[in-house]
């Protein structure tokens, strides 16, 4: 089921991380900051954020009501899994219950 573009939005341990946090929570929505990734500290995590965002949005994982970035650092608001996201991680976790500790390696 994985296409290339959806292995194009999964190539940063960030967006892995957002897209297992938006799994853990399904179905409500939720707010995603780079520390519900593991990122923490400087700017420079702040931009692997919102690339990981990005390409999960763009390959049609998650769908969010904004994407903010203020002083407090990048946070996406109302973030969820949409079908697809929801679907490509049911056939992972249904294949195997640590895919994605392995998609890391």
């Amino acid at each position: 089921m994985a296409s290339d573009e959806f292995l194009y939005a999964l190539d940063s341990a960030d967006a892995r991380a957002a897209l297992q946090s938006l799994w853990s929570s399904w179905p409500a929505v939720t707010t995603l900051r780079p520390a519900c990734t593991g990122l923490q500290g400087p700017s420079e995590n702040a931009l692997d954020f919102v690339r990981a965002v990005q390409r999960l949005s763009d390959a049609g994982l998650i769908g969010y009501e904004a994407l903010v970035i203020g002083s407090e650092g990048p946070r996406v608001i109302d973030a969820a899994l949409t079908a697809r996201g929801r679907a490509l991680m049911g056939s992972w976790l249904s294949t195997d219950g640590d895919a994605l500790h392995q998609l890391a390696g």
